[in-house]
């Protein structure tokens, strides 16, 4: 989503050295995380329906099947989408660091945003992670504290964290209301999907270089447009039915084959996960 008032881009240049791997891009496209869309710079995948600035979409998804992602919600600023994120208790949410923001309104229980039917939570506390880097986006996780307690029903469900890291080739699924263009931004109602395999190590820093931290999960298809983009930052990463990865940033324009989306790696964060939750409820 678009929305240059959320946060700040970070200049991050490629330049022009990208080596050539499976992996690579034909050119050395700028990296964009939830913040401004400007080529050249890492943005992160957040987004504002209106204005000018950041956002993630699901590039070349599918709609979302009703009930099938009973975990993914919706932070508001207003009435304007900004980032995604995954209920992990009835209490808590958790995103992207980078999505930070001093109040939100939670949509839960819905594929389609503004549904009147959806629960609408506001959240006035926030955890971001100690050793989040705004210039690096390492460490890019933030836990989000309802006011009130979500009501668990078959369409509002907590995820599983995971007990352990998936190993690459994994296939998965991401999710989000980011925008499913890009440059130009196409802004869905509904929950988009895509299918993504978890892409080793080694081979993604190849492409992304020092950009690549070790908290880091990258995943995508092979000679494949789909990907995330600006609007789904803190959307879930869903393998074998916990979530591996949280949307953090990736190149701009979205949906450049072999450029692949980048995660917070969350089976390294469980530990930090509950004791946050405990400390704070």
């Amino acid at each position: 989503m678009v929305g240059s008032h959320f946060l700040p881009l970070l200049f991050l240049l490629l330049g022009s050295a990208l080596v050539t791997a499976e992996w690579d891009s034909a050119d050395s496209p700028g990296i964009h995380t939830d913040s401004h869309t400007h080529q050249g710079a890492r943005q992160p995948h957040q987004g504002d329906r209106e204005g000018d600035g950041n956002g993630d979409r699901i590039i070349e998804g599918y709609k979302c099947e009703k009930g099938s992602h009973p975990w993914q919600v919706a932070l508001l600023k207003g009435s304007q989408l900004h980032c995604g994120g995954v209920l992990v208790d009835r209490r808590w949410v958790l995103t992207a660091a980078h999505c930070k923001m001093g109040q939100y309104t939670v949509q839960v229980g819905s594929n389609e945003l503004g549904d009147r039917r959806a629960q609408r939570i506001k959240a006035t506390k926030s955890f971001r992670h100690p050793r989040y880097s705004t210039q690096t986006h390492e460490n890019d996780i933030m836990l989000v504290w309802l006011n009130k307690p979500a009501r668990m029903s078959s369409t509002v469900k907590a995820a599983n964290l995971p007990t352990r890291c998936e190993p690459a080739g994994t296939s998965c699924s991401v999710s989000g209301w980011g925008t499913t263009t890009s440059p130009q931004v196409t802004f869905p109602a509904q929950l988009m999907c895509t299918n993504v395999n978890l892409i080793p190590h080694n081979e993604c820093k190849k492409v992304y270089k020092d950009l690549l931290g070790q908290s880091m999960l990258c995943a995508g298809i092979k000679d494949s447009k789909t990907n995330t983009c600006n609007g789904d930052s803190g959307g879930p990463l869903m393998c074998r039915g916990t979530v591996q990865g949280v949307v953090s940033w990736g190149t701009f324009p979205c949906g450049k084959p072999n450029d692949p989306g980048v995660y917070t790696q969350l089976c390294k964060y469980t530990n930090w996960v509950k004791n946050t939750m405990r400390r704070h409820s």
